[in-house]
């Protein structure tokens, strides 16, 4: 039984800096300003995922699908996902809603590259199993 997390997460705050300057260089490529999604599924089934991004004064993308495997973490870079052909706008602000089929933990982070100053942000959101 998977007692860790809830069902449904809300990200009331996020917004998607423009690309930025390199803040460094890994095996995966250049680090540009990026926010992710990272959660966490402790149990013994996969994790069905349906997550919404709702903006102020655009139509919202909606359904995108993932799945996290059996006791895996999932970091789901927003800058690179695309949803029925929609990327994910730059310098906008947005919500996110995030469901699953089974309890995860979920948590969004933030790194803005857009001044000589790199920002880290991270936030747990608000769960909910209604």
């Amino acid at each position: 039984m998977n007692d860790l997390g809830k069902k449904i997460w809300v990200f009331p705050d996020a917004f998607l800096p423009l690309e930025g300057e390199v803040y460094k260089t890994t095996n995966s490529g250049n680090q540009y300003s990026h926010e992710s999604l990272c959660i966490v599924n402790s149990s013994s089934s996969i994790a069905n995922l349906s997550i919404d991004f709702l903006y102020e004064d655009e139509d919202p993308i909606e359904d995108y699908k993932t799945i996290i495997g059996i006791k895996r973490s999932l970091h789901l870079r927003l800058d690179q996902i695309e949803i029925k052909g929609k990327k994910l706008l730059r310098e906008k602000p947005y919500s996110i809603i995030l469901k699953s089929d089974i309890k995860v933990v979920a948590q969004l982070s933030r790194l803005d590259t857009t001044s000589q100053y790199n920002a880290f942000m991270t936030s747990l959101g608000w769960g909910t199993d209604v």
